[in-house]
This record gives C-alpha cells, sequence and structure tokens, in this order.
C-alpha cells in the first residue's frame, strides 16, 4: 500500500485544514475590531457604541458579494478563491490600522467581500469531496475557524493593544494572514481538478435568493438561523464593551472573556457536528443550540460586577457553545438539501439572509443599548431565538413529510 493511500481515501482532510486555517485569519479581521473599540474609535472622535456600525458595514459587503459570486466560485479553483479572499482581508486589517474614518469604511468593506463569498467556495469544495456521513462534522470543523478567528480576537488583539497599540494589533492581523496566503501557495494547484466550469457563470442576487425560497424546507431552514446569527454576533460585537463599561473588566479580561466563550463555540462546532446526523438529527441538534444560546442570552442579561470572575468565564462558555456552535451543522444540512450542482449557489442564497440578519442585527441592538441598556438588549435576543425554535420546528415536520 503507497503513502499515499490513506489520503487517496479521506481527500477531505486537506482541503478541510486548508479552509479552517483560512476561514481563521478571515474572521479575526472580522472579530478584531469590536475588541479594540473602546480604544480606537475615541481616537477617531466617535463614542465606543459605534461599534456597531463597523459590523453594519462588513456585512453588507459579505452580504452582496458572497451572493454575486457564488457561481463564480464554483466554476474556478475555489482554493485560488479562498487564497484571494484573505488577501481582501490583510487588505481592510491594514487600511483599518491607519485610523481614519473613510479608511475604517473602506478597509471593513474589503473585509466584507473577503467574508462572504469564502462559504460558497469552500462548500462547494467540501462538497465533493466529503462523503455525506461525515459533512456535518467536517463542516463543522471548516466552521471552527469563524470561532477560532474570534479565539484571536479575543486574547492576542487586546494583549497586542496593550503592549503596542491598536493599530499595531490590526498590522498583526495582516501580517498573520499574509502568512497564511503564502501556506495555501503551496498546496492551491492541486485544487484546480474542482473548478466546474460546467456551472453558469452568473452575477445575479435574486436568483439564488428564489431557489431558497423556493424549497420549503431550506427556506424554514434558513428563517431559523436568522436570530441565531444575530444572537452570535450580540455576543461578538459588544461583550466586551459591556464587560468594560457595565461590568468593570480590564479590556484583556473581557478580551478573554469572549476568547473563551468563542474557544467554546469552536470546540463545540466540532462537537456538535459530530453528534448531528450520527447520534441526533441535525435539526434536533440546531433546536438544542438555540435553546443554550436563549439560556446564554438571558444569563448574560443579568451580570453585575459583584459575580465572581469564573462564573462570569462559565456563563460565555454556555452562551458561546450555543450562539457560536450552530454553523457547520446549519450548513451541512444546506448541503444536503440542495439540488444536484448547486450546493455553492444555494448556500450564497442563503448567506444573503444570514448576512441580512447580521447587518441589521448589531445597528439595531446599538440603537437599543443607546436607548435602554446593554442587559435589555440581550433579554430581546432571547426573545427572538423562539422565532428559530418554531422554524427548525416546522423544518423537521417538513422533512419528515417529506420523507413519508
Amino acid at each position: 500500500m503507497s503513502v499515499d493511500a490513506p489520503a487517496a481515501r479521506r481527500p477531505y482532510v486537506g482541503p478541510a485544514v486548508l479552509l479552517t486555517l483560512t476561514q481563521t485569519m478571515i474572521s479575526w479581521a472580522v472579530f478584531a475590531p469590536p475588541v479594540i473599540a473602546k480604544q480606537a474609535l475615541p481616537d477617531m472622535g466617535l463614542e465606543p457604541i459605534w461599534i456597531g456600525a463597523q459590523p453594519t458595514i462588513v456585512f453588507i459587503l459579505a452580504m452582496l458579494v458572497g451572493v454575486l459570486a457564488s457561481s463564480w466560485v464554483a466554476r474556478i479553483n475555489p482554493m485560488r478563491a479562498t487564497q484571494l479572499f484573505v488577501l481582501f482581508a490583510v487588505i481592510g486589517s491594514i487600511l483599518i490600522a491607519f485610523g481614519s474614518i473613510i479608511l475604517v469604511v473602506l478597509g471593513s468593506a474589503f473585509i466584507g467581500a473577503a467574508l462572504g463569498p469564502s462559504t460558497p467556495a469552500s462548500s462547494h469544495l467540501l462538497g465533493r469531496v466529503t462523503p455525506a456521513r461525515l459533512q456535518p462534522l467536517v463542516f463543522s470543523i471548516r466552521q471552527s475557524g469563524v470561532a477560532f478567528g474570534g479565539v484571536l480576537a479575543g486574547f492576542a488583539t487586546p494583549l497586542l493593544t496593550e503592549l503596542w497599540d491598536w493599530q499595531t494589533s490590526m498590522l498583526f492581523v495582516a501580517a498573520a494572514g499574509a502568512l497564511t496566503i503564502a501556506i495555501v501557495e503551496v498546496w492551491v494547484r492541486g485544487y484546480r481538478v474542482y473548478a466546474d466550469t460546467t456551472i453558469e457563470r452568473r452575477m445575479e442576487i435574486f436568483g439564488p435568493i428564489r431557489d431558497v425560497l423556493s424549497i420549503p424546507s431550506l427556506r424554514w431552514l434558513t428563517i431559523g438561523i436568522v436570530p441565531m446569527v444575530i444572537s452570535q454576533y450580540g455576543l461578538t460585537t459588544f461583550l466586551v464593551l459591556y464587560l468594560q463599561e457595565d461590568i468593570g473588566l480590564s479590556v484583556i479580561t473581557a478580551g478573554w472573556v469572549l476568547g473563551t466563550a468563542l474557544a467554546s463555540g469552536g470546540i463545540g462546532r466540532i462537537v456538535f457536528g459530530m453528534i448531528a446526523g450520527r447520534y441526533l438529527p441535525p435539526l434536533t441538534v440546531l433546536l438544542g443550540l438555540t435553546t443554550l444560546s436563549a439560556l446564554g442570552s438571558i444569563l448574560t442579561a443579568t451580570l453585575t460586577g459583584a459575580w465572581p470572575l469564573a462564573l462570569i468565564y462559565l456563563i460565555g462558555i454556555l452562551y458561546g457553545a450555543g450562539a457560536a456552535g450552530w454553523n457547520g451543522v446549519f450548513l451541512a444540512e444546506v448541503a444536503r438539501l440542495s439540488p444536484p450542482g448547486s450546493i455553492s449557489r444555494i448556500t450564497g442564497g442563503s448567506g444573503v439572509f444570514i448576512f441580512a440578519g447580521i447587518v441589521v442585527g448589531p445597528a439595531a441592538l446599538a440603537l437599543l443599548i443607546k436607548q435602554t441598556s446593554f442587559p435589555a438588549a440581550y433579554l430581546v435576543l432571547a426573545a427572538l431565538l423562539g422565532i428559530s425554535i418554531f422554524a427548525f420546528a416546522k423544518t423537521r415536520a417538513i422533512i419528515k413529510a417529506q420523507t413519508a
């Protein structure tokens, strides 16, 4: 038996590792600005709560570019496309480091252009090389890069800010992304075989959206995931600021609580991916994660400065597991329910709804926090998750009826 035989039997291992690495770097660029908001925005003459506008820019671009490029990324080498998206994140991080409001807006747009199409590209590749029974696990491993990028943002970014300044911390993000591009270059040519030139080249927004809405199970699945997305970014965008302003923690401690929460989400994605499809139906897993996220949001709303730090970490772990643990299970279920040859297109279409939730969510939460308080915003998040529970239950009923 040749040494290449195990790799031939498991062709999903290499792409899963590389795509997890690239997603980690893109996500670090996404999550780093909210962590340094209290230090960075006053330098620009803005209040820290204005950080709610920065993810709005990121995710508007992610939504538009993600759906427009959903067919394009399937026609070319998907790993080369992913490498390009990391380059966008590098450019965006450098622009933000200049500290000009205009360049921060432009840099955020570059980061959004990196984030949006990265998921359709990875779903196209992993859907081709991964057996159906392993897709929840492999997709979850790749999606753990989102959480691990948040871990780097939570742990490394505050330390770099304390050692130097917030601008230097963003330049470190860019340097890490540049190193990742060089690593991927070693293997990138081997993935040209997964370019599918039979897929029609269409730069459109509404076609993939119509495709999602026309399939009842995908329609309800996507509706259910939107409140989960808003809950996740309620955690990542505002937790550090909340812990500093209301609870009185330092930027390093608050960042580490967020890092721990997202580490819980990253590990949870892998664990939940193993459970989904093997031991429990994926929709049952999603229902459980929705409940866990709602509980974490409620407990976060009850925090006070008198609570022991260990308990704050524990709540962060609970919240992170639910709010940031769903992604791989969801994407694998989208791939499973997609018509043949349309995984990247359907993923891009569902991504429009996801990014729309992220666009509206942080901005609406920032306004709510401004008018009321952080705890009130987290209680509203918990209430919104009731929509997810209903929608996932509806999806499960549709699939059972179709199977019967």
